[in-house]
This record gives structure tokens, sequence and C-alpha cells, in this order.
């Protein structure tokens, strides 16, 4: 009582603060940020000055070629283009990998079908994703375009000796056998109550680089953006991220007058905005996203109708309370489940609808529950921060990887808060070393030419390093430790069962499996505006699909060094298919 007391003061207080009191508010932050930019850069050497701004220009790029050619200058000032074309290092087995590439060149080019066919059997070196340590998050650090030249090229002739096979009388069974002990990627969906459009820009920066994975699956708001995925084509989802979907929504005026826009008596005050968040659990661009999807997108469909559609494995994770109910929903486990009543059950109960129902398609071709009547009534459905998962076999992610041989997770979390959290994302900092000093080079037509390799070599001039070794490593040491200690300490009070509901949505997040590996894509801290989030306008939509698709450029390389030869594999059998049966 006395906390909801509290709540109710601070809500009628903020909405009776006028609007010029935050907007003077926000000039004297902006007024405290420029001079402590300013302090910073004054104290800080040339070297750094230089590395950030050029680092500042790979933040505001609006193409993935843009970002690459930045991202080559804050490379050339780090130096990490040395460290790219040097092949030396302990993080891998440098000389496997060597081996390997030379074995598969000399092979590719007498053309030995038979030499390289062993090289990709079930325990051959090339079907392994982590062949001698080439993913190493350490190895994809250093440099913003990638990592090892070497192992760039190593996959490049692995994926050549696979056309070779193909264009070989090889049988397709023996690429579904490399395909299955190779494994499969699945793309997940996490979070997204308030930053839920982050989810489509990551989905659309990995449809451009080619990189989306054919397994998807969502859970509470990324569960709506899974959905559309599963229900279009890959050629209809580039149509509809490239052009402006904000215009595909504001055609119906009904569903945003629905959604509180155009109506100002819905969420004027900002304590009701606030209190909206906190109780309701979403902000209103996603909320407007959600009933959009399932009205133009989702409409009826079961889960089987969308995997006989697109092909695609689509997943939507919910949180019963009746243990008799599956909580991973796709074409196997409720191939009859409406695809909209799953994503409501994903939400939770008290989200946007106050008690939903899953419901399914019968045989005669209607609409009823999925569960018994006598369990319509009592089974709640937990959103993901409220449900506790005490045994791991009732896992929807463990489940994923049974189902469909899930060994690879990508995963998008849409909190950007989280970032610090997230240990094992790819946080690319300068990383002091022998290679890590500034570098005046002098014109790149002077360049020095080496025989017989491919990569010029500059004359440069040292100049002083970026950072000191001992405290840069201090600091990041000391940073993570913290990070760590504080997620283990929330972990510990949420099993206790003394966190809040608001308090766990910033917190606590799903765990994927320990057998398998995943790459973490978060939102940068700078792409959280709390008054876009809290006000709920129009213009997230775009906002957040930029702020994912930006998100994705610097993992990408991780993800083509874990993925290309799975991807590969699934092109050549899916092309084998189409010739065979052109109406797959």
């Amino acid at each position: 009582m006395l906390t909801q007391w509290l709540l109710s003061c601070i809500y009628a207080t903020l909405d009776r603060i006028p609007p010029v009191v935050w907007q003077v508010l926000h000039v004297i932050g902006d007024i405290l940020v420029f001079w402590a930019l300013k302090l910073v850069n004054y104290l800080r050497p040339q070297s750094r000055i230089l590395y950030h701004k050029a680092n500042k220009e790979v933040e505001n790029c609006s193409s993935y070629e843009e970002w690459k050619d930045k991202a080559a200058i804050v490379d050339d000032t780090t130096g990490a283009n040395l460290w790219r074309r040097n092949f030396f290092s302990g993080r891998y087995d440098f000389r496997s990998v060597l081996e390997q590439y030379a074995f598969l060149q000399k092979a590719l080019d007498s053309k030995d079908a038979d030499a390289i066919r062993e090289r990709f059997s079930t325990t051959g070196p090339c079907i392994l994703r982590n062949f001698a340590g080439i993913v190493d998050r350490r190895l994809f650090t250093k440099s913003l375009r990638g990592t090892k030249f070497l192992i760039e090229l190593y996959l490049e002739k692995v994926n050549e000796g696979l056309d070779l096979l193909d264009s070989t009388a090889t049988a397709t069974s023996f690429f579904q056998r490399c395909k299955l002990s190779l494994g499969t990627t699945a793309l997940i969906l996490q979070g997204g109550s308030l930053f839920g459009m982050f989810h489509l820009g990551v989905i659309k920066g990995l449809l451009c680089q080619g990189l989306v994975p054919n397994v998807i699956c969502g859970s509470s708001m990324g569960s709506s953006v899974a959905a559309l995925f599963g229900c279009l084509s890959n050629e209809e989802l580039v149509e509809m991220l490239s052009g402006d979907i904000l215009e595909l929504i504001k055609k119906d005026v009904d569903l945003l007058k629905s959604c509180g826009y155009g109506n100002m008596e819905q969420h004027l005050n900002l304590g009701t905005l606030i209190q909206n968040l906190i109780h309701h659990g979403y902000s209103q661009d996603v909320y407007l996203f959600i009933q959009f999807v399932c009205k133009y997108i989702i409409k009826d469909l079961t889960f089987e109708e969308a995997f006989q559609s697109t092909g695609k494995v689509l997943s939507i994770v919910i949180h019963p309370t009746d243990k008799s109910c599956t909580n991973l929903l796709n074409y196997v486990t409720a191939p009859n489940v409406l695809i909209q009543s799953a994503i409501t059950c994903s939400l939770g109960s008290g989200v946007i609808s106050q008690d939903p129902i899953l419901l399914c398609r019968n045989l005669d071709n209607q609409i009823e529950p999925f569960l018994l009547p006598e369990k319509v009534s009592k089974c709640k459905y937990l959103a993901p921060e409220d449900a506790t998962m005490v045994e791991d076999s009732r896992s929807p992610y463990q489940r994923l990887t049974e189902l469909f041989n899930v060994n690879n997770f990508i995963l998008s979390l849409a909190r950007p808060y989280f970032a610090p959290l997230v240990v094992n994302d790819l946080k690319h900092e300068i990383k002091t070393s022998r290679y890590y000093y500034y570098k005046h080079y002098s014109d790149p037509n002077d360049a020095i030419k080496i025989p017989n390799f491919n990569f010029p070599q500059f004359n440069f001039t040292e100049m002083e390093p970026l950072a000191f070794k001992l405290k840069y490593h201090l600091e990041r040491k000391l940073k993570n430790i913290a990070m760590m200690e504080f997620r283990h300490r929330m972990e510990v009070l949420d099993n206790l069962g003394l966190l809040c509901s608001w308090v766990k949505r910033l917190t606590i997040d799903e765990k994927t499996p320990r057998s398998a590996t995943e790459i973490t894509i978060v939102p940068r801290i700078k792409s959280l505006s709390l008054t876009r989030i809290i006000e709920g306008q129009l213009d997230n939509i775009p906002y957040g699909i930029e702020s994912g698709e930006r998100a994705t450029w610097p993992v990408s390389s991780l993800i083509k060094t874990r993925c290309s030869v799975e991807f590969k594999l699934d092109q050549i059998i899916r092309q084998r298919r189409e010739k065979t049966d052109p109406y797959i």
C-alpha cells in the first residue's frame, strides 16, 4: 500500500510540472555535456582525439558500405589493419588454418573433388564451426572490419570447395549430412517492450548482408517481429523494410486512433505515460506496431500455414502456468495454433489482453481454445521476467535445439540499458599492443610493394600511443567485474523473489542453453532516448529500425565466420530441391 501511495504521488507530481521546466532542464543538460566533452578533449593526447573523431564518424554512417569505409579509417588509426594482415596469434591455431588453406588451394587448382570431399566428411575439419578456434570473440574485438585475413581467406576456399562439389556428381545426401554435422543457427528476439523496433532493424541488417537464418524465435514483444519475419518471404520483407513502413501504418487512421495517436485525451500527461510503461510494460509505438502486424500481416494464419507459405521455422515462446501446455509453439509442437493468439499469450496476462487465450483451428476449420475447457480459465500466461524456469528441460530454447539441431544463436536483445551488462558481446575498444599505435601514413601511391604479397606496406612515423596498456586493461577488467557482480546479485534477488516486475524487466533476461554458442546484438546506450520511449513518438518505428541495422554491422564479421559454411550448404540443398521440384 505504501509503495502504491508513493507511486501515485510521483505520477501526480510529474503530471503537474509545466513543459517549459522540462525544456529548460534539457537545455542545461546539453550545455553540461558540451563542456564535459570539451574538457575531455583538452586532456586527451592528439592521437586520442583523432581516434574518437574517426570513431564518431563510424557511428553516424547511414549504410553498410559507408560504414566499412569509415571503419577502415579507424583501423588504420589504431593499427588494426596491421594486426589483420599478420596471421600470427595465440587466440587460434593459425598453423592448422594455414595448412588447411594450402591443402584446399592445391585441391582447387587441380580440381581434385575426392580430396575436397574427404575434408568435408562428418569428421573433417571444414565441417567444424570453431575449427582451430577461429570464432573466438577476442579475434573480433580488435578490428572493426573483421578478423584475421587468413581466416577470411580460409572460409572463402571452403565455400569454393563446396561449389566445386556441387558442380560434380556429389549426391544431395552428402550435403545434408554435412549440414546435420555442422548444426543450425537460430535468430532469437528477446525483449522489446520499450524499444521493440530494434528487432526490425536487426532483421533488415542481416537480410541486406545475406546473413539471416531460417529459424527464428521470439518472446514477449519480439514475438510480433518474429511473426512478421515468419509470415513474409525475404523479398517481401526487404521491400517493406526498405520502403517507408510508417506510411503504410498512417493509411489506417482508425488504427492510429485506437492506439492513442490523434486522440489528445489519451496518454497526455508525463505521469500517465510513465505509469503505462511501468505497469503495462509497453510503449505506445510498440503497441501500434503489434496491432498493425496482427491486422495486416498475420491475420488468422496458423504456424503450419506460415511454414507452408514461406518455408521458415517460426517459433514463439510463452510461459503458461499449466504445465500440460507446451512453452515453445511452432509448426511441429503446435501446428494448428493461431499465431496472433500466440503473440498475445507471449506478452503475458495484463499487457494487451487481461486474460489471453491460446486459440487453434480444429479439423472442421473452426477456431476454438487450444487447451481443454476446464483448463482455459485456470491457465495464466506469465511475462518472461515473471516466469521462473526451475527445470532445464522446460527451457524453450533447449527444446529448440532438440527439434531443429540448433547449436548457434544470434541473440537480438532490444534493451539499450542492458548493453553494459552483456559481457559476451563485441566491444570494439582500443586494445593497446605492439600494433596499437597511431600511425602517420605517407602517400599510398608511394607504398612499398613486397613481391608475392597482396597487401601494400606503408611508410609511417610512430607517434604517442593511443592508451597506456596497464591502465586500459585494468579499467576494462574492473568494469567487467563490476557488471558481472551486479548481474549476479540481481539474479540472486530474483531467485529469492525479492525483485518487483519492473526492476526484473530492466535487469533479468532469458537464458539460452549453455551447450550452444551465441552472438548478442544490443543497441548502443546512446540509442536510448527517454523522451522518445515515454512519449511513444510515431517516428520511433523508422528510428528503431535504423538503430537496429547499425548494431548489426560490427558483428557481421563474426556472424559470417560462424555461419558462412552453413548458409552455403543451405543454398546448395535448396537449389537442388528446386530443380527436382520447382514448386518447393
